[in-house]
């Protein structure tokens, strides 16, 4: 009698660790879509802070001195940026705000600029600090003290 070219009992086909417990399914997709989440914000806010109008509008408002005495220094951005930056290459927009704390008191800047030929160029620049009255315009130009000799 002439032997089969295959097995006439297969062998079994071993099941993986996930098919063995069915039960861990839900639980681990769960966990796989709450870290695909947590990683896309953290893309987003890291897009934020790396951007120039995030680096200029922080190094203004702490070169401020306004913002610095009604603030304190050192001033610490928060990393909840709510609003929007669009970047495509030379152009671009910004609408934005940015929480900041120092120890004397908190706040937030507001940021509209637009991005032309590689230069951010702000049309709104306010510092609202809680508790004062109105906010600080950081683009507002103010002539310097005058001096007494």
């Amino acid at each position: 009698m002439p032997m089969p070219p295959y097995p006439l009992q297969p062998v079994p086909i071993r099941k993986g660790w996930l098919e063995q417990n069915p039960r861990w399914k839900i639980p681990l997709g769960c966990l796989i879509l709450v870290l695909l989440v947590g990683g896309f914000i953290a893309l987003l806010l890291t897009s934020f802070h790396s951007s120039d109008a995030y680096n200029q509008a922080m190094a203004r408002a702490a070169a401020d001195p306004q913002v610095r005495a009604q603030v304190g220094e050192p001033i610490q951005p928060g990393w909840l940026i709510s609003g929007q930056l669009k970047v495509n290459g030379s152009t671009g927009s910004a609408d934005f705000s940015i929480p900041v704390s120092g120890p004397r008191g908190k706040g937030t800047i507001r940021v509209v600029a637009v991005k032309s030929d590689g230069v951010w160029r702000f049309t709104t620049l306010l510092v609202n600090v809680e508790g004062a009255s109105a906010p600080i315009d950081l683009l507002s130009v103010q002539p310097p003290a005058e001096r007494q000799f």
